[in-house]
């Protein structure tokens, strides 16, 4: 019972840290994204970024923010694994669960 007790706390605090590192992609990726936002602003009200189209101005901005795009990009896959982290943590603290339920009804 001993070993079923620290799989349940193991499971637990690694959906815990799961969760956790969801959070900090999830900031992680509205920095990045205000910092591009905030940028292209800037762009278009100096003059910086123009274009006759929508296009042309984003062919523009991505040229000028190559790195504001790329750290976006990073960020997303970022917040995108960490979303998988936190399924497969939330499965496992499932799977535990039920073990336990299973092993209680073994019990008794």
């Amino acid at each position: 019972m001993r070993q079923l007790e620290a799989e349940v706390r193991e499971a637990f605090t690694r959906l815990r840290q799961a969760l956790e590192g969801h959070l900090e992609a999830s900031l992680a990726r509205t920095r990045a994204k205000e910092a591009l936002e905030e940028a292209v602003a800037r762009g278009l009200l100096s003059g910086e970024i123009a274009g006759k189209n929508a296009e042309e101005r984003e062919a523009r901005a991505r040229a000028l923010y190559a790195p504001l795009y790329q750290a976006l990009q990073e960020a997303e896959e970022a917040l995108l694994v960490a979303r998988a982290e936190v399924e497969a943590a939330r499965a496992r603290a499932e799977e535990v669960s039920l073990l336990v339920r299973l092993a209680a009804s073994e019990v008794a």
